[in-house]
């Protein structure tokens, strides 16, 4: 019901006794939506107190009556209050469904940014909490050191260039956490920036024709065209060569294959995002599906899809659709510059990469929202400066036990999860 004097109406009918009972249906049946959760009282209790004030004020200034017309107007008092009452809760009704979206949201517990936090596991599986102090580590020919030149472990062991003693080529992996970044620098040369709850697999030491790792989340690598020493191996041990400047650098993530040349990049593939991104700052990649259903490029003769990339394209892998878009490389690669770019993202994409950052658990209660976001932050802020940008959103928010970042959805636009 939406037509104010139309309760009014009602109102004065029920108070009468002359309200047929469809009337006192429709009446009963609007004043339950008024005492709905939303409604904007405090309590049920404030709301008691606020009809009890009104009545008595109203008690209060009626004239000094006659016994013969004193039942007549106590009657006209009371009807007249539970006008006013009507009146406010009406009032309240229409505010309410134009202005919920402007309620304060809760207060958020602080919450820190993400920083330096990451595990390196050795191929035996010893596991090695890396030092928050440091930005990263690097693999040299006999230690595995922090990037001041702090040495953390010297599991690898090689003889002089062309020596065929050699130990076996193993594979170790460095973890970010949610909440974690953490810089390597592999045994080419080659830089890789791991964002947060990534993994990057990689070889004690490349092997002669190929250099290749694995990853899973999100990097930025800067290749070394120029490497000077490799390792080839024979018979399950390698030894040192002379390495080709024109072999090529090869990632492997979700579904995909980068084979690279003296190049900066950055590959986002999340296991848990049904999209991968692979978007090119300089030189050159060649980006190779392993989904062999894929129809939108022409096939090589193994029959994936192939495509190369220029600088400021992005290579996006979705399902069985690969489709090259140009794009800003300052935008997308925003994270190694300490910020978050949100212009263009998805609600659900920016609550995802916040999450990842400052290591939360997202609740959506009454869906996801529809929106596209505009803006931008830092990410060394607190969560709480963050989430302002929230504020101009209809959803109401707050921090939980437990790092859980519960979202109430206000509007009836939503999407599934």
């Amino acid at each position: 019901m939406s037509n104010q004097e139309e309760i009014q109406q009602l109102i004065i009918l029920y108070t009468d006794g002359t309200a047929s009972p469809a009337e006192r249906q429709r009446l009963e049946n609007w004043y339950e939506t008024i005492q709905a959760p939303q409604a904007p009282f405090s309590s049920e209790a404030a709301k008691t107190l606020l009809q009890q004030q009104l009545l008595q004020g109203i008690y209060r200034q009626r004239p000094a009556l006659k016994p013969r017309h004193q039942v007549r107007y106590i009657r006209l008092y009371y009807s007249s209050a539970a006008i006013l009452l009507i009146a406010l809760a009406t009032a309240l009704y229409f505010y309410r469904s134009t202005s919920i979206v402007n309620r304060p949201s809760k207060v958020v517990n602080e919450v820190g940014p993400g920083k330096n936090r990451a595990i390196l596991t050795l191929a035996d599986g010893t596991k090695v909490n890396l030092d928050s102090a440091k930005s990263g580590i690097q693999i040299n020919d006999e230690n595995i050191n922090y990037n001041d030149g702090t040495k953390i472990i010297a599991p690898i062991h090689h003889s002089s260039a062309g020596s065929r003693t050699q130990s076996f080529i193993t594979y170790n992996s460095l973890t970010t956490p949610k909440g974690g970044q953490y810089q390597i620098i592999l045994e080419d040369g080659t830089k890789v920036w791991l964002n947060a709850a990534s993994t990057l697999k990689y070889p004690s030491r490349f092997s002669g024709e190929k250099r290749e790792v694995f990853l899973e989340g999100e990097a930025y690598f800067e290749v070394n065209n120029n490497p000077s020493i490799g390792a080839v191996q024979e018979n399950r041990k390698s030894y040192l060569v002379p390495r080709k400047s024109n072999e090529p650098f090869i990632v492997k993530s979700k579904n995909q294959e980068i084979t690279v040349l003296g190049t900066s990049f950055n590959v986002k593939a999340f296991a848990d995002e049904k999209v991968t991104k692979t978007t090119l700052v300089t030189g050159k990649v060649q980006v190779r599906s392993k989904n062999l259903k894929l129809k939108t490029y022409n096939p090589d003769i193994s029959g994936q899809a192939i495509k190369l990339l220029k600088p400021a394209q992005q290579a996006v892998l979705k399902g069985d659709s690969l489709t090259v878009n140009s794009v800003d490389v300052n935008k997308e690669t925003a994270w190694r510059s300490n910020k978050f770019s949100f212009t263009g993202k998805t609600f659900k994409q920016v609550i995802d990469e916040l999450a990842r950052w400052y290591d939360l658990e997202v609740v959506y209660t009454n869906g996801i929202p529809d929106e596209t976001f505009v803006g931008s932050a830092y990410r060394n802020e607190k969560l709480s400066a963050v989430l302002k940008i929230l504020k101009s959103y209809k959803v109401n928010y707050h921090i939980a036990e437990g790092r859980k970042l519960i979202i109430e959805n206000l509007t009836q636009e939503r999407i599934s999860p």
